[in-house]
């Protein structure tokens, strides 16, 4: 048993030991306050920093394996917008300082569909579709029929289908290869004239999502992807809007053909040209695809002689090359 003298220090000792204790820890709250003011501040800073990163989480996807060594590039995923920019972006075009065309990129793989909106109400439209070895044209909007324009109605356009009533022949009107290298390998072909090949340039008009009796063809169509070029593009998510360079995939499409395999017989020609980061986004260091940025119509002055050389004459172009916010959801009432 301890005497009350040893008692009496060892109590001044666990006295003294308990606010010892106590004195450390409100020095240790203290430095704790102290540096978590400038840690949650650093992280509000990280927070506001990050939101044009983390809202842009999309980035170039990859729809397709697609075989090394050919250079092959994926197609598909050139040719639209990458959906996590897509869900609040567009691709929009200035003259003059206001708007004077859009592209509205919607990606429905769940049906293998993809929307290209032309207006901000939600049409007119090109819709494009896709199984695993090509892209096809399928739907596009309904211009002059019989004295009407109807470019922005929801409820007329025209379908390219061969005819056959088959539950592929939607499938017909070839657009380009999943996997193909721009100006090289497995990057061209011609579609036939109605027949009975699946492969076709048959197409059924709409008006007022009632289907005309007429049913029409483009004759012969050559599709190409050519060799990769550049565009300068305006990333408006920043302050002040960034400009910089990307590159182009351009898809020329020769059409009204009346000879297969002589580009001089065709009558038109039109030229779609899709984009990708060259190299990361210099905005928000994310590579990134942009689908449709420029388009452009030529006719043949010859009208199609295929014993002539071709001449090409530009007659009408869009360009697209601002990204812009904004997201819709596609106005299609046609069938």
């Amino acid at each position: 048993m301890k005497s009350p003298r040893d008692f009496l220090a060892l109590h001044m000792c666990e006295k003294y030991a308990i606010q010892s204790k106590k004195r450390e820890s409100a020095k240790s709250a203290s430095l704790a306050k102290i540096f978590r003011y400038p840690l949650i501040l650093g992280l509000l800073a990280l927070a506001v920093s990050l939101p044009l990163a983390t809202s842009a989480f999309g980035q170039t996807r990859q729809t397709i394996a697609c075989p090394a060594g050919h250079g092959y590039w994926d197609i598909l995923s050139v040719m639209m917008m990458d959906p996590g920019l897509a869900s609040r972006y567009h691709m929009e075009g200035l003259t003059n300082g206001r708007p004077s065309a859009y592209i509205y990129t919607m990606w429905d793989p769940s049906q293998s569909k993809i929307y290209y909106t032309k207006n901000p109400q939600g049409n007119p439209w090109d819709i494009n579709l896709y199984d695993s070895n090509f892209i096809y044209q399928w739907v596009t909007e309904l211009d002059d029929y019989n004295g009407v324009n109807h470019w922005n109605d929801p409820r007329s356009c025209r379908k390219f289908n061969n005819g056959q009533e088959k539950s592929t022949s939607d499938y017909s009107m070839r657009w380009a290869a999943r996997c193909a290298a721009p100006g090289g390998e497995n990057s061209a072909f011609w579609n036939s004239k109605p027949s009975s090949s699946a492969v076709s340039t048959k197409y059924y008009t709409y008006v007022d999502q009632v289907q005309q009796t007429l049913v029409q063809n483009l004759e012969y169509s050559l599709l190409e992807l050519k060799p990769t070029g550049t565009i300068a593009i305006t990333d408006h998510r920043a302050n002040p809007p960034r400009s910089f360079s990307i590159t182009t995939v351009p898809l020329q499409y020769n059409y009204s053909c009346s000879v297969e395999g002589n580009n001089n017989s065709c009558k038109f020609r039109e030229v779609f040209e899709y984009g990708v980061d060259t190299d990361a986004n210099p905005v928000d260091h994310v590579k990134h695809t942009y689908g449709w940025v420029r388009w452009r119509y030529y006719i043949n002055s010859t009208e199609g002689n295929a014993d002539r050389d071709a001449d090409w004459v530009l007659n009408n172009t869009s360009t697209t090359d601002h990204l812009m916010p904004g997201q819709l959801t596609p106005n299609f009432e046609c069938f």
